[in-house]
């Protein structure tokens, strides 16, 4: 074999190993890539941080003054444990020049919780609770964790979601005051300003496609279940008493559906680690038959203050909250009976 043939060989056999071992994508950067198209490129959202320890922070006024780290974390959430030591290490080592915050979901995650795995881990980083969801809504989170960096002019310039080498060369870049000056300035967001949630109309896109509104309900009482689809299997390695509760109150919205057809049962589910065929699997593995669809943005758990799944929400036929069960939902077959037919 001539020595033109044995590089072509060699190149060849070099490609196929290297095409042994790479990695099968991350399906966590798929549903990152849902605020990246949404938010980089944007003025970061107004924000103010509920620190754990009572403090209060103002994003706007850290603008001018230096880049913002944000990481959307969880307790439950395994990824997040096992990056958490590259977040600690990141406040360490720019916590002078890059502000750095760990922001918890607050979904189905209690503060205590939060403040013992701060304690085990000896962290120093300081820690958000996004105590009410609109953090998450404003930043699109759909996934955990969610890196989001943004700049000393106040632009998102990078959003992932893992402790990557990428991540690790856009902090970097974050330092260089020249990066902010001659970067392209921030692309038109025609979705800000954000108007308060309360003036916005909710609209649910379900499963088939078609629009829920809580406009076309007048006149009859709706349940509105607030689901987590991991719940059932991801938190029963790290929540199991979550998981077995998510599984008993499927189970029993399913059963008081059938009884009560003069309600409008409807499912909505916490888009973190959430799309359609997650949906589907959910409802294949749970026997939900009640329509339902993904919150994108987390609008619907923002405006009715969810913050564990599953919730059911019971609104009479005026569309007044009369009634909220979390839990395994022992208490809906009593929360439906001040319901008129």
């Amino acid at each position: 074999m001539g020595a033109g043939a044995k590089l072509v060989a060699a190149s060849v056999l070099l490609l196929a190993c290297r095409a042994s071992t790479t990695r099968p994508p991350d399906p966590g950067e798929g549903h990152a890539a849902r605020a990246r198209d949404a938010l980089v490129g944007t003025r970061a959202p107004a924000t103010t941080l509920e620190m754990l320890d009572g403090e209060r922070v103002l994003l706007q006024d850290l603008v001018g003054r230096k880049p913002v780290y944000l990481k959307f974390w969880a307790t439950w959430c395994i990824p997040c444990r096992e990056q958490m030591p590259h977040l600690e290490a990141a406040h360490r080592r720019y916590g002078d020049r890059i502000a750095v915050f760990a922001i918890d979901l607050g979904l189905n995650d209690p503060v205590e919780a939060v403040r013992e795995f701060r304690a085990a881990h000896a962290l120093t980083v300081p820690i958000a609770v996004d105590t009410d969801g609109s953090l998450a809504e404003r930043y699109h989170v759909a996934v955990t964790p969610q890196h989001v960096l943004v700049d000393r002019a106040g632009v998102v310039r990078y959003i992932g979601h893992g402790a990557t080498a990428e991540l690790d060369a856009a902090l970097e870049a974050l330092l260089h005051d020249d990066a902010a000056s001659s970067a392209p300035p921030p692309r038109a967001d025609p979705a800000r300003p954000v108007r308060p949630v309360a003036d916005q109309p909710l609209s649910l896109t379900l499963l088939d496609g078609s629009k829920f509104t809580l406009a076309a309900q007048a006149g009859r009482p709706v349940a509105l279940t607030f689901v987590f689809t991991s719940c059932d299997g991801y938190l029963a390695k790290s929540r199991p008493a979550m998981s077995s509760a998510c599984i008993a109150h499927a189970r029993q919205v399913e059963a008081l559906r059938r009884a009560s057809p003069h309600i409008v049962w409807v499912a909505i589910a916490h888009p973190v680690w959430t799309d359609t065929a997650d949906v589907d699997e959910y409802r294949h593995r749970l026997g939900v038959s009640s329509p339902i669809g993904i919150d994108d943005g987390g609008t619907w758990f923002h405006h009715f203050g969810v913050r564990d799944a599953p919730t059911t929400i019971v609104l009479d036929a005026h569309g007044v909250e009369i009634a909220r069960v979390g839990g395994r939902g022992d208490d809906l077959p009593r929360a439906l009976t001040s319901i008129e037919r």
